[in-house]
């Protein structure tokens, strides 16, 4: 039941005792929102879960995933790459299918031909960012290997790089986009614009977790879905959360979340050709050093028995 707050009500075994959870998110940005509601509207509460979101950038995320630190990942590009190099990772779902991110570049920068010799922002090498990011200028008629990529370690560190002038140009999500757009600096180009697809967000754990875990497993997806319904169903709730949660006029929160809820998942799945399309062209473009065989790292198995018993 939803409260006139906005907030759902707490677990209905009252006091019954949370199970503590921890998840990390590499970015402070809209990607990840599905999370950031489902902790502070009660969501994973009434689930019985006391939900621990840490920001965790780099190769912290999948080396604490590997030390048991943390219990699930909702960037879900790193671990999917790290089990195609061995690590006993597996996704079990996504909450994004559309690639959210835009190129933006300084007000001097009016076309991706600009660009050439010039340097790009992405988060980190290697990553989603940095393949969409030469993927975009690639569909804008340059060739991306005459830009220069660097990273920044995060989408506020990018940002912070454009305003300074350190870079031309930086892959940015939403709202940050949008409020940089606002002050001037030019979209170049964005997944939007070209309608890709792939895993912008979304859940990864330990295998063993599945195995041994299966019901956490379990109930950390249901509660998920439940705060993907409520993302939908609740847009007022949304666009103040994100207004208050972000620091953003109310304009820049209502465009973001229009924006972000075009590329959510109707059922917590996205096509495993599509996540191999975009690994075969990283790999193509030696971003990463070995093939990801999709269908041996995303595993739906305990998503599709969630789905059925909310049925």
């Amino acid at each position: 039941m939803v409260l006139s707050a906005g907030l759902l009500s707490p677990n209905p075994a009252g006091s019954q005792e949370l199970k503590k959870v921890r998840m990390g998110y590499p970015a402070f940005s809209l990607t990840f929102l599905t999370f950031f509601v489902a902790k502070d509207a009660g969501i994973y509460k009434k689930h019985g879960l006391d939900v621990d979101l840490v920001q965790l950038a780099g190769a912290v995320q999948t080396s604490a995933l590997v030390a048991g630190e943390i219990d699930y990942l909702t960037g879900i590009t790193s671990p999917l790459v790290a089990a195609a190099r061995g690590l006993p990772f597996k996704g079990i779902m996504v909450t994004h299918e559309r690639t959210l991110f835009w190129l933006i570049g300084s007000p001097d920068i009016r076309r991706a031909q600009d660009l050439i010799g010039k340097t790009v922002a992405v988060d980190r090498l290697a990553t989603l960012q940095d393949i969409v990011a030469r993927d975009l200028i690639k569909r804008k008629g340059v060739n991306p290997d005459l830009v220069t990529y660097i990273q920044t370690g995060s989408v506020s560190n990018s940002v912070q790089s454009l305003g300074q002038g350190s870079v031309a140009a930086a892959v940015l999500s939403l709202p940050h986009n949008v409020i940089m757009a606002q002050k001037g600096y030019r979209e170049i180009a964005s997944g939007p614009e070209f309608n890709l697809r792939s895993a912008s967000g979304g859940i990864a754990t330990r295998e063993a977790k599945l195995k041994q875990e299966a019901a956490q497993v379990k109930t950390v997806i249901r509660a998920t879905l439940e705060a993907m319904d409520f993302n939908r169903r609740e847009k007022v709730w949304m666009v103040n959360y994100i207004q208050n949660k972000w620091k953003v006029a109310p304009k820049v929160a209502e465009e973001s979340y229009k924006a972000w809820l075009n590329g959510f998942t109707a059922d917590g799945k996205i096509p495993l050709k599509d996540f191999q399309e975009i690994y075969d062209q990283a790999y193509a473009a030696q971003l990463i050093p070995t093939p990801v065989p999709v269908a041996k790292v995303m595993d739906y198995t305990l998503l599709d028995e969630v789905s059925k018993e909310r049925k």
